[in-house]
């Protein structure tokens, strides 16, 4: 039928095919916002990641690990350990690891001044670590020690250490060191920085200076004032967390002591050849309050190199734990003042170990937990100041086949000064958790390229874990919901999922799909979509 212009049925045609097209505008404009589904490949996932978690239902939560402390790995035994330990680096060369830490000669005398230097240890399991006798540097007269040197078989002193594992990097430059030489590294003003010397090892016992002069540079107060620096395989270039003062911040508790506005903070900058380096990135902390942090000891996770695991010292000036008789009996070095800073004791402050994240070439620290990953414990010498540092460039070793270590100092200038080892599980950072109850999760939108999908979970003998398969609206795909799904009960790191009997994803490769999870009395702690066996 033709309908005349000005007729009634006319009108709301027209509204209809204005509608309509709205309809249409609107559809493509919210496909075009919609966000792109996230790319995992093969890469293990982990819940410490709050970019892949959509939605939370019931009582399930994100649930931050626990570490669990071992035994203690280095003792201050010799006379050169001294009382002041600092782990600069662990790395593994040939089966080996390799331990660099921080020795200190508290002096005597006017003919040896107090210095600190590194020394080595190392471990064929990450468990039992040994003291070498290098045969390298004199002290009071014999080289029975661990001290490492330079080409000249004088000490070296205390530096940032790290491992280079490019494949064409030359035998003898395996492990590298940045050595402040020139500069002021506490002063910051326009045009103050640092020329760093690199200098390299071959398995970081006796060192030389390379040609290279690292241009370190920043206009802020403290900077450089230690860091960790790693070779990250994602950004392709060495990767610096320095440290900083940030005037601007308003910390919970002010530093007494110092009596100087903003806290301590990180910046981070890259190099592709360790002589220019990237203009500073101050790192933020999303909507967390001001805090100090001493060190953030960042590194790729060895399982998932696209996470960056960072065990930030969290610093709290003036929150003393001990009493002054504690103090004395714990024996915790005094440094005399002046007329402008009063004595100051290490045991007026207390320092405890906090779990943030970063991903590749962000310049945000993401902060799941404000909780200590990490307390000092019931030992009164850990509630010192400077205790519960992790290592600089050191990370995570796999110690056991569902467990990971990692390195810690403790009783800080105190004579029984020490490095112990904590435990976690594998992966074991934080996990999805339900109780009893029971609750669920759901992905984001994403696509892999894996043949079949792996859980890190572990249950009670009550407790289980579903899985459903969803496409990027949530609805289920047909032979993968929750009723197909096999239900999983146990404690694996690699638990294949299979929805009856079968675990083959290879059909929904590259398609935009999302994991909904149920959970009972459960942790989920990572996922990944490896590829299929190669057949034999």
């Amino acid at each position: 039928m033709k309908l005349h212009a000005s007729s009634p049925c006319a009108h709301f045609a027209k509204l209809a095919c204005h509608t309509a097209a709205w309809a249409l505008i609107t559809c493509s404009l919210t496909a075009a916002e919609a966000p792109a589904p996230v790319k995992l490949e093969d890469n293990l996932q982990l819940m410490l990641d709050r970019s892949i978690i959509d939605t939370f239902s019931g009582q399930a939560a994100l649930k931050l690990g626990t570490p669990v402390t071992r035994e203690v790995v280095i003792k201050s035994d010799q006379p050169w350990d001294g009382d002041a330990f600092f782990i600069s680096s662990i790395y593994q060369l040939d089966g080996v690891h390799y331990m660099l830490y921080r020795g200190r000669d508290a002096g005597i005398g006017d003919e040896r001044p107090s210095a600190t230097y590194l020394c080595l240890a190392t471990s064929t399991d990450g468990i039992n670590w040994v003291k070498p006798k290098l045969g390298l540097v004199d002290f009071d007269g014999s080289k029975d020690n661990n001290i490492v040197a330079n080409e000249s078989g004088k000490a070296l002193p205390f530096c940032y250490t790290f491992y280079d594992p490019r494949p064409d990097t030359p035998a003898n430059e395996r492990v590298k060191a940045i050595d402040m030489r020139d500069g002021e590294r506490r002063a910051g003003g326009e045009g103050k920085g640092l020329r760093a010397q690199i200098m390299g090892s071959a398995d970081g016992k006796v060192w030389h200076d390379l040609p290279i002069e690292a241009n370190l540079k920043s206009d802020w107060v403290n900077a450089f004032d230690g860091g960790s620096v790693s070779w990250s395989e994602a950004e392709q270039a060495f990767v610096g967390y320095f440290r900083w003062w940030d005037t601007n911040a308003k910390p919970r508790y002010a530093d007494w002591m110092i009596v100087r506005p903003g806290v301590r903070t990180s910046f981070r900058s890259i190099s592709k050849d360790l002589v220019t380096w990237s203009k500073p990135e101050p790192m933020t902390y999303g909507d967390t309050p001001d805090e100090h942090f001493y060190e953030t000891c960042t590194h790729s996770y060895f399982r998932a190199p696209q996470i960056y695991i960072v065990l930030a010292n969290r610093f709290n000036p003036g929150r003393r734990a001990l009493s002054l008789e504690e103090e004395r009996a714990l024996d915790i070095t005094r440094f005399p003042g002046n007329k402008d800073t009063p004595t100051y004791t290490f045991a007026s402050d207390a320092n405890d170990l906090v779990l943030l994240t970063t991903k590749p070439g962000s310049s945000e620290f993401d902060r799941p937990f404000m909780e200590a990953f990490l307390r000092p414990g019931p030992e009164l010498g850990n509630w010192a100041s400077r205790c519960n540092y992790a290592g600089l460039s050191a990370g995570f070793i796999p110690t056991g086949r569902a467990e990971m270590s990692f390195y810690i100092t403790r009783h800080h200038l105190q004579k029984t000064n020490y490095i112990q080892r904590i435990t976690l599980r594998t992966d074991g950072f934080a996990s999805v958790n339900a109780p009893y109850a029971g609750g669920g999760m759901v992905t984001v939108p994403f696509t892999y390229t894996g043949d079949h999908l792996v859980l890190n979970y572990a249950t009670s003998a009550a407790g289980e874990v579903k899985v459903e398969l969803q496409d990027a609206n949530g609805n289920p795909l047909p032979g993968f919901t929750f009723d197909d799904c096999d239900v999983l009960i146990g404690d694996r790191v690699d638990g294949a999922v299979t929805w009856h009997g079968q675990k083959s994803l290879a059909r929904y490769i590259g398609k935009p799909v999302r994991l909904s999870f149920k959970l009972m009395d459960a942790d989920i702690y990572s996922f990944r979509f490896p590829d299929a066996p190669a057949a034999k």
